[in-house]
């Protein structure tokens, strides 16, 4: 049985340094007890934990919350007949879809297949910046020539009344085909992507599947998409950019986007099912949420949590922004595109972020001191325990500034606790570089404050 499951790369993953986190919580709880973690994220410490305690996860991230479901809540010895990804294919709800989108995109569809069969990065490069998605209002007069000639009457597609047709009927689904194709993902990807998530949602609608199955084919689903994006460090902040300023393709960047649009959603899929249904059995005691930490802290059940196990956003990188196709592919919703100002024109980002996706106080300096005393006055007035994580800055390694520094972190946590105990660990993880926006690996200084 596997103890430690990864479902997604995270961003300041405490994969690393679970042994430690259990280890302060051991010596909090010896014989047990509730334990939340208010930031769950990847789930990857809340999975941890629950071998040991009951556990109370909760994040403000719907995909976060659906990940937590199936690692805490589902029981592995319903999951042995679950339905497998061949069962998913082989249904009449992912070929109807899949031959829909085909016959739709079926020139263009054609046309990258022979890019990716002879590694023509030229032609991958073009396709690339040819920059046709979401409602077409990105791609300029130039590229609108080729775009016509590669996509045909696909094309027509891309515009707002043809999104607001799918949103309102669902007839099939093409969310992914739309918005995130030539840039995240290859078209192929996209239809595939789009095909699985129809059957799945077909499938529970027909009760061919409960919800827990539904749920846990999600999660795998999830994993995929993360694992074949086609992005820096395996995250959604923006796709990979093959052109330089002047129009030049980067070679690193170009071949590292051929590979990635070759990569199978169903290897990764059958992969982490498999890992996912021999995973340890866990209690259903445990509970999951999908809220604001302090509306968290409001409700009854946190009155019985012994220890809370913190690990908030310290820098102004909102994660939503890292994560936000993954949140998409959870609500499926067709949501409107963020536009800022640029040149003196409205456009859309180049990550294509959803137009309200979630911003934490936690990462907003006018808001974050007050947001964490908040937090820590909450905890402290129900009697419980923290063990919190901090990674430090620092300038020498070009690293995010914290909202909050240590000396006030710690400061805080004082005015509140008797008992406050820093403790220093040292490991390698990835870190976002105010520079160039791109992940570095790199030793640095993770902390554990434990809080009695």
């Amino acid at each position: 049985m596997e103890a430690d499951v990864r479902v997604i790369q995270y961003l300041g993953s405490k994969l690393q340094i679970l042994n430690d986190i259990e280890t302060e919580i051991e010596m909090l709880l010896p014989d047990g007890g509730i334990v939340c973690d208010a930031f769950s994220g990847s789930g990857v410490v809340a999975y941890k934990l629950a071998q040991k305690y009951t556990v109370y996860a909760n994040d403000i991230q719907e995909y976060a919350k659906v990940i937590s479901d199936v690692l805490l809540q589902v029981n592995r010895n319903d999951c042995k007949d679950m339905q497998t990804y061949q069962d998913i294919i082989n249904t009449d709800f992912y070929k109807e879809n899949k031959e829909k989108l085909e016959s739709i995109f079926g020139q263009a569809l054609e046309y990258e297949r022979s890019i990716l069969e002879c590694d023509n990065y030229d032609k991958l490069a073009e396709l690339c910046e040819l920059n046709l998605f979401y409602d077409g209002s990105e791609i300029n007069h130039k590229n609108r020539k080729k775009a016509n000639t590669i996509f045909g009457k696909a094309i027509d597609c891309f515009s707002d009344d043809y999104i607001q047709k799918l949103r309102e009927d669902k007839e099939f689904y093409a969310l992914f085909t739309l918005y995130f194709l030539n840039s995240y993902f290859s078209l192929e990807q996209c239809i595939e992507i789009d095909s699985l998530r129809y059957a799945l949602d077909k499938l529970l609608e027909s009760k061919q599947i409960e919800n827990y199955e539904y749920e846990f084919l999600i999660v795998c689903l999830i994993h995929s998409v993360s694992e074949v994006v086609s992005s820096v460090g395996k995250n959604f902040a923006q796709p990979i950019k093959v052109t330089d300023k002047k129009g030049n393709i980067k070679p690193f960047a170009i071949k590292r986007s051929m590979k990635d649009r070759k990569l199978k959603i169903g290897v990764f899929f059958e992969n982490i099912q498999e890992r996912l249904v021999n995973a340890s059995v866990i209690s259903r005691e445990n509970k999951t949420f999908c809220m604001n930490t302090l509306e968290l802290l409001s409700l009854e059940d946190m009155e019985s949590v012994d220890v809370f196990y913190l690990d908030p956003p310290y820098t102004t990188d909102h994660y939503s922004r890292f994560y936000h196709i993954l949140e998409t592919l959870v609500k499926y919703d067709y949501p409107k595109l963020e536009k800022m100002k640029l040149m003196g024109k409205m456009k859309i980002m180049n990550g294509k972020y959803r137009d309200d996706r979630f911003q934490s106080n936690y990462c907003i300096p006018s808001k974050g001191y007050d947001e964490f005393e908040r937090l820590i006055s909450k905890i402290h007035s129900l009697g419980a325990r923290i063990v919190m994580s901090y990674s430090e800055d620092d300038s020498d390694k070009d690293t995010r500034k914290r909202v909050i520094n240590k000396q006030e972190l710690v400061g805080m946590l004082k005015k509140y606790y008797t008992n406050v105990c820093v403790k220093n660990l040292e490991h390698r993880y990835k870190k976002l570089s105010a520079k160039d926006n791109n992940r570095k690996e790199m030793n640095n200084s993770e902390l554990l404050i434990i809080c009695r």
